[in-house]
């Protein structure tokens, strides 16, 4: 065997007898722990510093980032306490002066330090050692000292997080500019900014095996339906797994139907809406890590109500509604029933418009169909590129990708300009849906009305429909009907469904949530005709 060059001779025996002194002491450690408390399980904490040192440097202080030493504090004459924390996640400018400053001066006893000695206002006791790492890997500061029965844990995390910026997805025209950051904490406060009332609860609950992710329900209580909350809770509380990434994750596991291409739970950026749900007695569940929150229950009506629609007047917000449901009206069914009268069912075409129709295909060589599919893998492709492109280059891509294909193609007698001008309004109007969640789904009943119409025609679009209304009818949120206010037939909830009523004519919370209090405003004794009479008209000062 070749031995290590410039190595001493004696070194090899002294680098031994080094190692069995550590491990003889280590045996000390585990000794006196046992004896200190012999049944104690082994994920129970036992009062031997030297123990813990040992555990911790096994396990998750092998890593360089996890700061432990000892110090020599007045009130423990007993020996040194043991102090850990995360470099990174830890604030150290709070562990160095709330914590090691005040314990190097400390004459209070271990057991009194919450009361005397460690400043910062969250501090807790930890005695299973599966808490304890858990806590200490998420930021904070574990105190052991000699001959306590428990550790001391001191909330000394420091949030890095992004300032409050404008909301990206849910533009608005009008009305507040405040979007949700990814801390869990900084939710929940501009949240409790809007909302100063002790009736806003908020729940934690963690989830996870591995990642150990925290999530909240937030609640108005004696607004929100206790059924409602009970069964977010129990979905939420059910969740077994190893961790998530993000909220549309957790939505996926807690919503009805999670196969439906339909979605039954909202997202959000925007604290307004958030707000609002909440005070229409809804329920969030919150994340930390994710920008977005859940709004549970949720309708396919409530997709279509933007924060726009409470910050315009009611004349431009159902103006906007109706034109939305035009849109929604193009985007499903415009390719599908040219198809239909371009190739199933020319007959019922006017004869003007029939020669139009055929005589625009004379030459092509594609069907309208394969023109149709075609201009639409283009552009979804041009959707998918400007999307993944930085945002200066995003729009010049979209633009003048949209016109150079559309004109190339229209030149190389591939596609007909009817197609053109069809595809156009048909993506105009599926980009005109308000929430992201619907424009896949919409996508995707707009290719089965494509094939329905290829095959039956008219008929099969109007089998399609009735179908895609049984399965609506069939679906629920959390309990509630997700077609509403139209199956049930609610009249109630139509002064905010397609259109959107003046402020006084709307009192009742909407009938989803099921809300305890169905009203959210009292009639007004103000009379609605403020004309001053004559000779009431009052004295100047």
């Amino acid at each position: 065997m070749l031995q290590p060059m410039n190595r001493k001779p004696g070194q090899e025996i002294q680098d031994i007898l080094t190692e069995i002194q550590r491990l003889h002491q280590e045996l000390d450690s585990w000794t006196a722990a046992l004896a200190a408390d012999p049944l104690a399980p082994e994920d129970h904490y036992v009062p031997n510093v030297a123990a813990a040192y040992q555990r911790i440097k096994a396990g998750i202080g092998r890593n360089s980032d996890v700061l432990m030493r000892y110090l020599q504090v007045p009130s423990s004459p007993a020996g040194p306490v043991l102090m850990v924390c995360l470099d990174g996640i830890s604030d150290t400018q709070m562990v160095d002066q709330d914590i090691v400053e005040q314990l190097l001066t400390a004459s209070a006893s271990p057991n009194s330090w919450d009361e005397t000695v460690v400043t910062p206002a969250d501090l807790g006791k930890a005695t299973e050692w599966p808490d304890i790492l858990q806590k200490l890997s998420t930021g904070h500061t574990l105190l052991f000292a000699p001959g306590l029965s428990f550790v001391w844990v001191v909330d000394t995390v420091k949030y890095p997080q992004r300032s409050i910026e404008r909301p990206q997805t849910e533009l608005a025209v009008r009305g507040a500019e405040e979007a949700f950051n990814e801390v869990l904490m900084t939710q929940k406060t501009q949240i409790r900014h809007r909302l100063h009332t002790p009736d806003l609860l908020f729940i934690d609950q963690t989830i996870g095996r591995v990642q150990q992710a925290t999530l909240s329900v937030a609640y108005l209580e004696g607004v929100a339906n206790p059924a409602v909350v009970s069964t977010v809770m129990e979905r939420v509380e059910a969740l077994d797994v190893d961790g998530v990434m993000t909220i549309t994750q957790i939505a996926g596991l807690i919503r009805d139907h999670p196969r439906s291409i339909f979605p039954t739970v909202r997202q959000t950026e925007r604290v307004d809406i958030a707000v609002w749900r909440l005070l229409q007695g809804a329920v969030l569940v919150m994340m930390d890590g994710d920008p977005f929150v859940l709004i549970a229950p949720a309708p396919l009506i409530d997709f279509y109500r933007t924060a726009m629609d409470y910050s315009s007047s009611w004349v431009d917000t159902s103006f906007v509604r109706i034109i939305r449901f035009m849109g929604w009206l193009f985007g499903i069914y415009l390719p599908a029933v040219f198809v239909a009268l371009a190739e199933v069912n020319p007959s019922i075409l006017p004869t003007s418009l029939f020669v139009i129709f055929q005589g625009s295909n004379i030459g092509l060589p594609f069907p309208p169909v394969v023109q149709v599919v075609l201009m639409i893998l283009v552009i979804e492709t041009l959707r998918e590129a400007a999307l993944r492109l930085p945002k200066a280059l995003s729009t010049t891509i979209g633009t003048v990708g949209a016109i150079v294909v559309g004109t190339a193609v229209v030149k190389a007698g591939l596609v007909d300009t009817q197609i053109i001008v069809i595809m156009t309004l048909t993506a105009l109007s599926l980009f005109a849906t308000p929430v992201y969640e619907l424009t896949g789904t919409w996508r995707v009943v707009g290719f089965l009305m494509l094939g329905a119409a290829l095959y039956l025609g008219i008929l099969g679009i109007a089998l399609m429909t009735v179908a895609f209304v049984a399965v609506l009818v069939d679906m629920k949120s959390f309990g509630t009907p997700y077609f509403e206010p139209w199956a049930p037939f609610r009249p109630d909830d139509w002064g905010d469904a397609v259109l959107r009523l003046p402020w006084v004519d709307i009192t009742g919370r909407w009938t989803a949530p099921r809300s305890p209090r169905p009203t959210w405003r009292r009639t007004s004794a103000v009379s609605t005709h403020p004309r001053l009479q004559k000779g009431k008209m009052g004295s100047r000062p």
